[in-house]
């Protein structure tokens, strides 16, 4: 099989459900005593990122793929499949947000007018539905990389393509390195300033490119090198891969743990756990790791629901620990724990075999009826 043509990547499905893992994580209770779940919790803000890379590789894959052809991608065929992916079930879990009151984990302040703009994570403080700022960092990539494509696919060189990359990270690193110096470097441990720190170096879109920029560098690579790619994704330069991967993220454990917010994370965190992802991604992209990924029960299932588990996991969690707490069940109760994962998979499935699935198939049908493929070139007459 070409390296162009779209395939199931098993190993991409478990690195989905690892993001998904972290990121309920991070966002259950923390409590003192159970130390070694607040180290992984404390780390779960990697899912996110993992997530980016992820949609920068496959995103970038569907842009890209056109371009190698010699074709213009169509924007109306992509911006209707984002569209019909994305919107539907967004808007029905924003609506369970402003319109039932026994349903956000938190009141929610932010105005509707942010969600439905995806302009929520500029100025973003925490409160009900938070977590959706991920979803206003997509949605401006889903914008501007189309745009980009068009713009230089007759330009597109893996020199200028590498030079632009390390134009975006570094720029990326220097911008958050300056608003760090102009409002945190003063600051003492506990002082109220701090507050701002998520609002301007965590939720912006302009501090989280990192991770969708490996992903797209890496969807060229598979597109436009597909025998590099090849080597790469197999045998021992795999394995390699993994443990790169594995080295970038333990860096970021280290500073994660030791200079949470300090000018070191600020630097580095997100272009090594990107660049980690992205050596990962690479290890499980090869043949024999996606036979290998493919055989975990369940894995495949779980990645199919990852999106309607990140809109309504906080949510369903917290209704569930309300519930139970009254009757003497923390957090950490066993009970409150499996019951908080039952309720919010039963969330999950409702959400995608109520809406998600619908409309894809709704999809599927518009996508051939307004964007009809193109015929199939004909043999030359002899």
């Amino acid at each position: 099989m070409n390296a162009t043509e779209p395939r199931h990547l098993a190993g991409l499905d478990l690195l989905r459900c690892l993001a998904i893992l972290v990121v309920v994580a991070y966002h259950y209770p923390r409590p003192e005593g159970h130390e070694a779940y607040r180290a992984f919790a404390n780390f779960g803000w990697t899912g996110v990122e993992l997530f980016f890379v992820l949609s920068g590789f496959l995103i970038g894959s569907q842009l890209l793929e056109p371009v190698s052809r010699g074709e213009t991608p169509s924007l109306k065929r992509f911006y209707l499949r984002r569209s019909l992916r994305i919107l539907p079930s967004f808007l029905v879990v924003l609506a369970l947000y402003l319109f039932v009151p026994a349903w956000p984990e938190m009141p929610v302040v932010t105005p509707a007018w942010r969600f439905l703009t995806f302009t929520q994570n500029l100025g973003l403080r925490r409160n009900g539905f938070s977590h959706a700022w991920s979803l206003c960092v997509e949605e401006h990539f889903y914008l501007v990389l189309p745009l980009t494509v068009l713009a230089l696919r007759n330009r597109l060189r893996a020199p200028s393509l590498l030079a632009l990359a390390a134009a975006v990270m570094l720029g990326g690193m220097l911008l958050r390195g300056g608003l760090w110096m102009r409002y945190f470097s003063m600051l003492g441990p506990g002082e109220p300033g701090w507050r701002e720190f998520d609002k301007l170096l965590y939720y912006p879109t302009y501090a989280r490119l990192d991770g969708l920029t490996c992903g797209v560098l890496l969807a060229a690579l598979r597109v436009f090198r597909p025998a590099a790619w090849e080597r790469w994704t197999r045998g021992a330069r795999a394995v390699g891969m993994a443990f790169v991967g594995l080295a970038c993220l333990g860096g970021v454990l280290f500073i994660n743990e030791e200079h949470y917010r300090y000018l070191p994370y600020v630097l580095l965190a997100f272009p090594l756990v990107s660049l980690g992802f992205a050596a990962l991604l690479m290890a499980l992209s090869g043949p024999a790791a996606s036979r290998v990924c493919a055989r975990i029960p369940g894995v495949k299932t779980f990645a199919v629901l990852s999106f309607t588990v990140y809109l309504t996991h906080k949510a369903v969690q917290h209704g569930v620990r309300d519930a139970l707490e009254s009757h003497g069940m923390d957090a950490f109760h066993v009970v409150t724990v499996l019951g908080g994962a039952v309720a919010v998979l039963l969330a999950s499935l409702a959400l995608h075999h109520g809406v998600e699935r619908p409309m894809l198939k709704w999809r599927e049908r518009l996508e051939r009826r307004l964007v009809p493929k193109k015929p199939l070139p004909q043999p030359a007459v002899p």
